[in-house]
C-alpha cells in the first residue's frame, strides 16, 4: 500500500532530487512558499523550500525497488525513526499542498492567486485574535489579507497574514 515517507537531501540539492526522483516514476512533493529576500541590494519574492533538505515521496514499500532512492543525486537517505523509515498521514501532505499550491505551479512558477474567495468563513489562528472567526474580504498583498470580524456590534476590516487562517467547514 502506498504511503507518503519523508527523505532527507543533501544540503542545496532538494531540487536536483526531485529532478532525479521523477525520471525514475517516483512521486515526490517539495512544499516551497514565498519569501522576501534582499538580492543584489533589492528586496525581490523568492521561492523557498518550506522545509529545507527534505522531502515527501509517495512510495509503496513492499512492492517498489526503493534502494535505488540511496544512490539518488541529492538524497542521502529517509527519515528512520526506530531503524523504519517515518511514515507521513497523507492528511498532513494534503494540508500542505492545500496551503502551498497558491505559491508554484508544476514548472515552479509562482501564480499566487488567493486560497480564499471573498465571503469565505475562516477562522484566524495566530495572533491577538486568534480563535475568532471572521469573513475573508479580500487580498492586501501577495501575502497578507483583510478579513471582516464582528466586533462592537459593527464589522471591522483588519489585514491578517493569509497563512494565519483556516478555511471553517
Amino acid at each position: 500500500m502506498e504511503s507518503w515517507y519523508l527523505l532527507h537531501c543533501k544540503a542545496q540539492e532538494v531540487t536536483r532530487a526531485e529532478w532525479h526522483l521523477a525520471n525514475q516514476g517516483f512521486d515526490t512533493f517539495c512544499p516551497r512558499w514565498k519569501i522576501q529576500k534582499r538580492l543584489r541590494g533589492k528586496k525581490q519574492a523568492v521561492l523557498e523550500p518550506l522545509f529545507p533538505n527534505y522531502l515527501f515521496i509517495h512510495i509503496d514499500l513492499a512492492h517498489d525497488n526503493y534502494t535505488a532512492l540511496r544512490s539518488t543525486r541529492g538524497v542521502s537517505g529517509f527519515v528512520r525513526f526506530g531503524g523504519y523509515p517515518a511514515k507521513v498521514p497523507a492528511s498532513v501532505v494534503a494540508l500542505l499542498k492545500e496551503r502551498t499550491q497558491c505559491y508554484e505551479d508544476a514548472q515552479g512558477v509562482s501564480n499566487c492567486e488567493s486560497l480564499y474567495k471573498t465571503g469565505t468563513k475562516v477562522e484566524i489562528t495566530t495572533g491577538p485574535f486568534s480563535g475568532l472567526q471572521a469573513v475573508y474580504d479580500i487580498a492586501d498583498s501577495e501575502t497578507r489579507c483583510f478579513v471582516l470580524i464582528d466586533m462592537l456590534g459593527k464589522q471591522q476590516r483588519i489585514s491578517v497574514d493569509e497563512m494565519d487562517i483556516l478555511k471553517v467547514s
